[in-house]
């Protein structure tokens, strides 16, 4: 299996290739043609999610998977080592995100396509399609991930080397138009009703014996059954909330205070009348730092 933070895989650049295929002469598309192998990297920190994404590639013809990453970083990385051809990246990682990747990949002038691995509602879904851009929802399926390898085949013979250019661009803006939309109220329970609570009132959320729980100035409230941190922080996005612990996610806004702690890690004291202390795990120290401006 390739190692997902140090894609050692050795392979030519493409870069050569794909000028070639940009000033070839155009010709239809044709899937009966044996196509040149799609070179392909696969970013996801859950190694079961990885690890079933890349062996239904590996069960598809013409298809290369060049490295395995488990984080934004190992990414970019992998990307500016191998040059793939497609990059099926997961929108949520511990740390930067896949938000990040795709920002990074915006400064590159000739950029891989992206899938996206997405669990946004149906407003940011559509957005996707009219912007000709794919996604894919978990749990994989084998159907599906050949239909974006197949998209990914066409958009590259009509488009050659500016296909991922153009395709993260409208990327970034179908991303935009589908937070702009979509509905950032959080249900939680209460006294047998579901309460709709704003983000700007959530203090911070935890995970404790496999339920959610919402933190607010007024109690603390559990989630919707069936919620996990993973959900709540795509549904209520970057600008405000940060993920800095796998069982914390807070509201930047409320944060009074960033203490060092020990072994390299931080502890974030929150606007509470009990001072609320909440852990900074390690490998989320720097980009704390960074959304803090520290």
């Amino acid at each position: 299996m390739i190692s997902p933070e140090q894609a050692t895989i050795p392979c030519t650049r493409t870069s050569e290739r794909r000028g070639a295929v940009a000033n070839a002469p155009c010709t239809s598309y044709d899937p009966r043609m044996t196509p040149t192998p799609l070179r392909c990297l696969v970013v996801d920190d859950e190694p079961p999610a990885r690890d079933e994404l890349a062996y239904l590639l590996s069960c598809l013809d013409n298809v290369e998977i060049v490295a395995l990453a488990s984080t934004a970083r190992a990414a970019l990385q992998a990307i500016a080592e191998h040059a793939p051809d497609l990059v099926f990246l997961d929108i949520h990682m511990p740390g930067q995100d896949g938000f990040f990747v795709t920002g990074e990949l915006c400064t590159m002038p000739n950029p891989p396509l992206v899938v996206m691995a997405t669990a946004y509602d149906d407003y940011a879904i559509r957005a996707f399609d009219e912007n000709a851009i794919d996604y894919v929802l978990k749990p994989f399926t084998e159907d599906r991930i050949a239909k974006s390898v197949e998209r990914a085949r066409k958009l590259l013979h009509r488009k050659g080397t500016g296909a991922g250019k153009d395709a993260i661009d409208r990327l970034m803006a179908a991303l935009s138009l589908g937070r702009s939309r979509a509905c950032k109220r959080v249900p939680v329970e209460h006294s047998g009703r579901l309460l709709l609570l704003s983000p700007e009132e959530i203090l911070y959320c935890n995970t404790e014996n496999k339920r959610v729980f919402v933190h607010t100035h007024r109690e603390c409230f559990p989630a919707q059954a069936g919620t996990t941190l993973e959900s709540l922080s795509e549904r209520l996005g970057p600008e405000l909330f940060f993920r800095c612990h796998r069982a914390f996610l807070v509201n930047l806004e409320h944060v009074q205070a960033v203490t060092s702690w020990e072994n390299g890690r931080y502890l974030l004291t929150i606007k509470t009348p009990e001072q609320t202390e909440i852990p900074v795990s390690k490998a989320n120290v720097r980009e704390l730092k960074a959304r803090l401006g520290l």
